[in-house]
């Protein structure tokens, strides 16, 4: 008779409900999970940082990429990488701290030795084109990561939102896409296939609006079909705050829109202690005279800016379709 191994209270604990969605669906949707005033200042900060990323650019002060992620669809939309100071600790700490909604549903779906691989803000301007519908990884039995898109502003139709096909983060749904070669989109870092996507695939499947309100959050499995829709407005920017945590048994190659210096660099654990160490504040001093986890590596990414001349300039923050018209809104 086999011996029995198994310890007591070493049986695994059943998903929350709404992990248990985000397994079955590949998206789930998190109202409020950022105060009205802190969307507010975020979403004026990200303006701020963009004219000067841009500025850093242009000058030659700073590369491309070390400001400004590569995107399905360029034109009209901008994918900005954010530091680690101001507004976005704030945000962190609302979204990843005590008594958040998305930190102990990101610690279910990835754990604590997650890692963070993007921190970031998607810009989408009037006449902003939709982009194909694609995921942003390849299908493999263990999910590479998740994205939560959190609005910076109410997102309406005409705004372009995200559209999501629930239920696509499958091998099965991934094969069909692909026209029965799943190898396809193992080809790219992300699956986009071109169209004509069949028409058939189309009309199976349910379409998700990602009409948020500002401070709601879409959380997707990045195997999850999904796109930008257009921005028809006339004048309204669609703006969304995003991050994504990387699974440690992933085992497929992933875009990372973060900043070079915080790749690789910090777990979900890791943030989680931090941002209980800073305790509600932005900054901190540890006991060495450092300025903590987040600001150590925010100081590496200073060395990024250069002068014209080649001198480094130190900046820090201060302390303060195909798809048809059959959808639901998610």
């Amino acid at each position: 008779k086999k011996k029995n191994t198994r310890t007591k209270g070493s049986r695994a604990r059943p998903l929350s409900a709404l992990a248990t969605e985000l397994k079955a669906s590949g998206v789930v949707r998190i109202d409020g999970a950022l105060s009205p005033a802190l969307v507010e200042e975020l979403r004026e900060f990200v303006d701020a940082e963009r004219v000067q990323a841009t500025a850093d650019v242009k000058a030659g002060r700073c590369d491309q990429k070390a400001r400004f992620a590569d995107l399905v669809l360029l034109d009209k939309r901008c994918d900005l990488l954010l530091p680690l100071h101001g507004p976005p600790i704030a945000a962190l700490q609302e979204l990843l701290g005590e008594g958040s909604v998305l930190g102990p549903l990101l610690q279910e779906v990835v754990g604590e030795a997650g890692v963070l691989q993007e921190l970031a803000c998607l810009t989408s301007e009037p006449g902003s084109a939709q982009q194909p519908l694609h995921p942003d990884t390849p299908w493999t039995p263990i999910p590479s990561a998740y994205t939560a898109f959190i609005a910076l502003q109410d997102v309406d139709v005409e705004m372009g939102p995200t559209l999501y096909l629930p239920g696509t983060q499958t091998k099965e749904a991934h094969t069909s896409f692909f026209g029965g070669d799943l190898s396809l989109g193992n080809a790219g870092v992300s699956g986009v296939r071109r169209p004509p996507i069949p028409e058939e695939f189309l009309r199976s499947r349910e379409v998700k609006l990602g009409l948020l309100k500002a401070g709601d959050l879409a959380l997707y499995n990045q195997q999850t079909l999904h796109c930008g829709s257009a921005n028809e407005s006339r004048d309204k920017v669609r703006r969304q705050f995003y991050i994504s945590m990387k699974n440690p048994l992933a085992q497929s190659k992933l875009c990372a829109s973060l900043r070079p210096a915080f790749r690789n660099k910090l777990t979900l654990g890791a943030m989680k202690d931090e941002l209980a160490a800073l305790n509600g504040r932005r900054t901190r001093v540890d006991e060495g005279g450092g300025r903590g986890l987040f600001g150590k590596l925010d100081e590496v990414d200073a060395l990024e800016v250069r002068d014209t001349e080649g001198a480094v300039q130190i900046r820090f923050g201060d302390e303060g379709s195909q798809l048809g018209s059959e959808y639901e809104i998610i």
